[in-house]
């Protein structure tokens, strides 16, 4: 049976009908904001070369998938059905990539903040996991043509029950494992930063002091994770089990949030990494400018290397983020990226 919902996919016309409207101008709002933000959470890691640490580079490699949802969302193939197929794949491969970055995140911070473990080869492995997992785990809709319309996104159909079982195995399970197998390891997590914490209470010390206060600051965005995560998530998976349930009666109201929250995931991350009092200091415009500036001339300039442009450049993007603490560095890892003694 067809309900007003199915009008509103991207693979026909557009019509005239005010919810979907209304439902196209929340996804390309969110949308366009997650972009935004994503773009220049990406440009702040190049620009002070952040990349430099395990901890950014993680937050990098989840932020490139972000922004691709975020143009795909954006982009428009109305009366394109094929076009909508390749959406629905892209759509569904970095949905799928953006999640399981949070669960290598979770991963990397149980080894190296908890059991203070490196592995040089681990990060290999998250690009393996990630990329290579989440285009294998894409390919399955493939055979069957099952990507097309879906509501008001180009992604697996669900007309019939087998379609709806693929969205569980190449989506929503990951989903569900990035939400609350992330929650219980960070849960796991804030309990042992407490725990070392308190543990540091007694006579004093220099290197116990400083340790205690890097473990302090990594507890603020421990706790904000697990929380906006199962917050968006939610949505969309009760906007998705009612419309199982009630095929034929979509639900306006949860139409709306998640047409909101889905493309949001992009915005709340990028939100997370610069809503930090020193990348805040760092965008402010005759910092920012200064360091555009060296990073330019670093980048851009080919042969004999100005040996004065890179003690500037080593000054400015490093002098200030390690006299104040910053949290660009793992928490009880050295800059060298072995494990600090944290006894």
């Amino acid at each position: 049976m067809s309900t007003w919902l199915s009008t509103c996919s991207d693979s026909l016309p557009d019509n005239d009908d005010y919810r979907c409207k209304v439902l196209k101008v929340c996804r390309t709002t969110a949308a366009s904001l997650s972009l935004i933000g994503c773009l220049l959470a990406l440009i702040v890691i190049i620009v002070y070369k952040k990349f430099r640490f395990i901890t950014q580079r993680l937050v990098m490699y989840l932020l490139c998938p972000c922004t691709f949802m975020a143009l795909f969302s954006l982009y428009n193939i109305a009366g394109d059905t094929r076009a909508c197929a390749a959406k629905g794949f892209f759509r569904n491969f970095f949905g799928l990539s953006q999640n399981n970055w949070i669960i290598c995140i979770n991963v990397h911070l149980l080894t190296v903040l908890i059991m203070q473990r490196r592995y040089r080869h681990l990060e290999k492995i998250y690009h393996a996991v990630v990329w290579g997992g989440s285009f294998l785990i894409t390919l399955i809709p493939l055979f069957g043509d099952h990507y097309g319309s879906a509501g008001i996104w180009c992604w697996i159909q669900g007309k019939t029950h087998y379609e709806n079982v693929l969205r569980v195995v190449c989506y929503y399970m990951w989903l569900l494992l990035m939400v609350f197998g992330g929650a219980l390891i960070y849960v796991f997590i804030i309990y042992k930063v407490m725990q070392r914490v308190n543990s540091y209470e007694g006579t004093y010390s220099p290197e116990a002091e400083q340790s205690k206060q890097q473990y302090k600051k990594s507890i603020r965005p421990l706790l904000f994770y697990p929380l906006l995560n199962v917050l968006l998530a939610s949505i969309p998976i009760a906007n998705r089990i009612h419309n199982w349930a009630h095929p034929d009666h979509p639900n306006f109201g949860l139409s709306v949030a998640h047409s909101i929250t889905s493309p949001l995931f992009g915005f709340v991350n990028a939100c997370l990494f610069l809503l930090n009092k020193d990348t805040l200091d760092q965008l402010r415009p005759t910092n920012f400018w200064r360091a555009l500036c060296i990073w330019s001339k670093t980048t851009f300039t080919f042969g004999r290397s100005s040996a004065d442009t890179k003690e500037k450049n080593l000054d400015y993007t490093m002098k200030d983020q390690m006299q104040q603490g910053s949290e660009t560095e793992d928490p009880g890892v050295g800059e060298d990226g072995t494990s600090a003694n944290m006894e």
